[in-house]
């Protein structure tokens, strides 16, 4: 899971500050999503983190991790990528050491991928057809136990793939048998090896059964009581896997291959083992070639760079095969890890603050981290740019934190300066309508992209100045429940859209709402005068004031096949739809 990796970014959240003005927008987009492909701004960042890590490798700047052992392999996905699995940017490395598998590493090769196996398995859970809000004991009866000491009734399996059933974190593998003699020696009584679990202990005993672990479910311990916060459990995506097979009459490779592999064309992601001929095998000893039985859910799977773009670019494009409304809830976090991090169904959301640091604001990163015995692999979804990055190493663990970080650190912040440069062109224009024989007056629309957003810059319609109407009526109605609002009006775009027709040609429009800026607190001498300040609040007063049935904080972008900004309208002002200039 890398804690380590999540602890990293978190400390370099903390280091400056971000903007004020986008503390409290909307989640989601600050500007429409980039194209990433073929743009230059990303093509530059690529090319400069290729020559940081052929430095790395060669030696020439410090790489942090053994290089001599360790193999990687990189990617960056995006929305507007030409095929699904090639990536619009990628890295490989073999180590020099490494004297098993595949001699030429491609996207094609396949790598342990750990616990970003638990992203498949949650898909899996939520393409199965069974209702996951029922309790695990509808399908396991056995675990309805007086005996248990977890209240499994209680539990459900969308609990289970969220890491929000407190169930134990494994099975015999939380068991560190080989370090028997250690435990002795720093003063814990000796026991024999009887008071071992009976299964799963490395060294010790054989695996689990399926009657074993259902066993062991009934006599551990819980972690926390259900819902009562997150904690970290790979038994439990083995758990809601044999649920699901009783209820599917299927088991997890049969799973895997028939909702995931052969639907997406994943031609390399299956429970471990792999093929050594196409693996990425590390020297010494690995988990390669073991076979994790029961286990696979929680972090036995292959997977290739390819596959894994794939999957991403699917998610990204909302083409998985779930409804979109069903992705976007899946990419929501459950509850809160802690200050910037919350955990998902399985994803690991942190927010750093400071990862565009030229346009500082919030951005959500959803991943998923994994780890086998020298492997390590990390799944970043960026849906604010339509980005996903991909990293799997085989080696030394510790090179993932590092080149995890890279990625991040690089393409980010180019594909947020994509966005503003994208913006720039297309939208901080001014719009304006035809004067027409009825119509002696013409309605113009100006807006500007500063260091945060897009913002309006002027309304006019002929002589009246409608922006300013605007923050005026926005003050005598909603001015009465809420702090002060500012001078600045932003807009950010929505999830909404729809094809029409503009003079006779296919155009898409976009959905965009004004944001109303809070002013300055009141200056006080009270007590947490200024504390109320910091709990965001605009995101109640959307469609609170209407005119004629239209919504005063609802405009639409009109965009051409090229996605071209041609045209902008304000539905309220009964203006059709301005011109760019």
């Amino acid at each position: 899971m890398h804690i380590c990796a999540r602890l990293c970014v978190l400390l370099l959240s903390l280091a400056g500050p971000t903007s004020a003005a986008l503390n409290c927008r909307p989640e989601g987009p600050v500007l429409p999503k980039p194209k990433l492909s073929g743009s230059p701004i990303l093509e530059s960042a690529g090319e400069n983190l290729t020559k940081t890590l052929d430095d790395a490798v060669k030696g020439v700047i410090k790489a942090g991790w053994p290089v001599e052992n360790v193999s990687f392999s990189l990617a960056v996905v995006s929305t507007d990528q030409e095929s699904p699995g090639v990536p619009i940017w990628e890295y490989h490395h073999r180590a020099e050491r490494n004297d098993r598998g595949v001699k030429n590493i491609t996207r094609d090769s396949q790598y342990l991928i750990g616990s970003v196996s638990k992203v498949i398995s949650d898909y899996i859970l939520l393409k199965s057809g069974v209702d996951i809000d029922r309790p695990v004991t509808d399908f396991l009866p056995k675990l309805n136990s007086s005996r248990s000491k977890v209240r499994w009734k209680d539990i459900t399996l969308r609990m289970l793939g969220s890491q929000l059933s407190g169930a134990p974190t494994n099975n015999g593998f939380s068991e560190y048998y080989y370090l028997k003699e250690l435990f002795v020696q720093s003063g814990f009584p000796p026991i024999k090896d009887s008071d071992y679990p009976p299964c799963g202990v490395i060294g010790l005993n054989k695996g689990c059964s399926a009657n074993e672990i259902l066993e062991g479910m009934i006599s551990q311990y819980p972690v926390t009581a259900p819902m009562e916060r997150p904690a970290y459990s790979n038994i439990a995506f083995v758990v809601f896997t044999m649920a699901l097979q009783e209820a599917t009459g299927k088991n997890y490779t049969e799973l895997v291959a028939d909702i995931v592999s052969k639907p997406l064309d994943l031609r390399s992601t299956l429970p471990s083992p792999g093929d050594d001929d196409k693996a990425v095998i590390p020297p010494g000893e690995s988990s390669w070639g073991a076979d994790y039985g029961y286990n696979a859910p929680g972090g036995g799977l292959v997977s290739s760079v390819s596959d894994l773009c794939k999957f991403t670019h699917a998610l990204l494009t909302l083409s998985l095969d779930l409804t979109p409304t069903q992705i976007r809830k899946w990419l929501k976090p459950e509850d809160w890890t802690g200050a910037y991090s919350a955990v998902g169904m399985p994803w690991e959301f942190f927010r750093p603050l400071t990862l565009t640091p030229s346009h500082p604001h919030p951005v959500t990163v959803a991943g998923k981290g994994g780890g086998a015995q020298l492997y390590s692999s990390q799944l970043n979804v960026v849906d604010e740019y339509g980005m996903g990055l991909v990293m799997l190493s085989a080696g030394n663990p510790g090179a993932s934190i590092a080149l995890s970080n890279a990625l991040l650190a690089t393409f980010v912040p180019a594909a947020d300066e994509a966005s503003r440069d994208q913006a720039e062109k297309q939208y901080a224009r001014t719009f304006k309508s035809e004067r027409t024989n009825t119509q002696n007056k013409s309605i113009e629309a100006t807006f500007k992209l500063d260091n945060d957003s897009l913002v309006i810059s002027e309304i006019r319609d002929g002589g009246n100045d409608v922006f300013g109407g605007i923050k005026k009526i926005w003050g005598l109605t909603m001015g009465q429940y809420t702090a002060t609002f500012g001078s600045t009006m932003r807009l950010f775009p929505t999830d909404l859209y729809q094809m029409t027709q503009m003079e006779g040609r296919n155009v898409t429009a976009e959905v965009w709402r004004l944001w109303p800026e809070f002013g300055e607190p009141l200056e006080s001498d009270m007590p947490g005068s200024n504390l109320g300040f910091e709990n965001c609040l605009q995101w109640a007063l959307g469609d609170w004031i209407h005119y004629g049935k239209e919504p005063l904080d609802r405009v639409v972008f009109y965009k051409d096949a090229s996605q071209h900004v041609v045209g902008f309208e304000m539905p309220f002002l009964r203006s059709g739809i301005l011109k760019p200039m």
